[in-house]
């Protein structure tokens, strides 16, 4: 039997939602025994879990946010593991989560609200969070931008203190209006939320705000209600469990396991479009609703009470943008996040998506991104 150390804060969504991916990759062995760790709140120091490793001796060790316990790094056992400040640990098979993608999927979110005014409220210290902020804003380099701000805290142990929280209202006192905020993590989301209420803006009306990692406790609790993206941290749990085994058994090398995101969870603190023109929001509310079906612009204007000049003329007035490549921008999108994280054949998708067949998905796809699906999923 291979015992196995799984070192995971399961008081989150995040980690319960690994620990399922695990579980799910245990259900095909039977050589494994499981020791998952206890609550920090049975643990006096650090040092316990180094004395339960001496005494389990584990042939593998899965751990998330491994910068909390350094002592099992430094073993020579096999591991695979996340670290919240470095993303990447020299000499072992490292958790990451997607920046890019994570950061593209909020811009794309946000410009498809209407917004110009953009900004970003995360952790200096986090190497992710860094990452986010830099993947939102390129993400926004091909966007009319009329503003980008960014408010990073040194020491994300003050996110919890009123002290930091009256520090990001003065902050947001001082944004243009409306103005969408991507927020590196839910936790800091709603470190924008109480701040909002303390400087007296209304959210969603004056301020969008954004989290990471759908905790759906956290998300529903907040108000209003939280949106959020949701990370796939189940098939990360279940790729772990499954490379572990690999390395153990030494039919693996070291690598970098990342976790995509899925979708955005939409609840009241983005629940706005910041355009004026009601017959364009009209526009946007139905291909919002139906970008996933074969739609066309004529859908769009039977959808609205103008006619297909004068709705095109004000749509591309309102977003820089005609119809039609609001509705490719929005499909495409679609298109690359299931390409990168279902593991559908690009003939389901494309059957999925209600393409004619698997040949002009390809075509649809290649026009607009220059490459071909298998190429796209196979550099990803």
């Amino acid at each position: 039997m291979k015992k196995i150390l799984i070192v995971v804060d399961t008081s989150r969504a995040t980690g319960r939602k690994f620990l399922s991916g695990v579980e799910k990759y245990l259900s095909t062995l039977t050589d494994w025994e499981v020791f998952v760790q206890p609550p920090d709140y049975l643990k006096e120091s650090a040092s316990d879990y180094d004395f339960d490793f001496k005494y389990l001796k584990p042939d593998g060790l899965l751990i998330r946010d491994a910068f909390k316990i350094p002592e099992l790094l430094e073993t020579d056992t096999t591991k695979v593991v996340s670290d919240t400040l470095h993303e990447l640990i020299p000499g072992t098979s490292t958790i990451m989560t997607n920046s890019q993608n994570i950061g593209q999927m909020a811009a794309d979110y946000f410009t498809g609200l209407g917004f110009y005014n953009f900004a970003y409220c995360g952790f200096s210290e986090f190497e992710w969070s860094q990452k986010r902020l830099q993947a939102f804003k390129k993400a926004l380099e091909d966007t009319e931008v009329n503003s980008f701000y960014n408010y990073l805290s040194d020491s994300p142990e003050n996110n919890v203190h009123q002290s930091e929280r009256l520090n990001i209202a003065e902050w947001l006192k001082k944004l243009p209006r409306p103005i969408c905020i991507f927020a590196c993590n839910d936790d800091r989301a709603v470190s924008v939320l109480e701040a909002c209420k303390i400087a007296e803006i209304n959210v969603p009306e004056e301020i969008a705000v954004l989290g990471v990692d759908n905790d759906e406790l956290i998300c529903n609790l907040s108000s209003p209600p939280l949106s959020s993206i949701e990370l796939d941290f189940e098939t990360a749990g279940y790729a772990a469990a499954q490379h572990l085994n690999n390395l153990i058994e030494k039919t693996g090398d070291y690598k970098i396991i990342k976790v995509s995101p899925l979708d955005i969870i939409e609840r009241r603190s983005t629940d706005i479009l910041a355009i004026d023109d009601e017959e364009v929001v009209s526009a946007i509310v139905f291909i919002r609703k139906n970008f996933d079906k074969p739609i066309q612009t004529i859908d769009v204007v039977e959808a609205t009470c103008l006619s297909k000049r004068d709705l095109e003329k004000r749509f591309k007035a309102t977003l820089k943008r005609t119809i039609k490549s609001e509705i490719e921008r929005l499909r495409i999108n679609l298109i690359k996040n299931k390409l990168l994280n279902s593991s559908k054949s690009i003939h389901q998708i494309a059957l999925e998506l209600k393409f004619t067949d698997p040949e002009h998905f390809s075509r649809y796809f290649r026009n607009a991104t220059g490459e071909s699906p298998k190429q796209f999923r196979m550099e990803k």
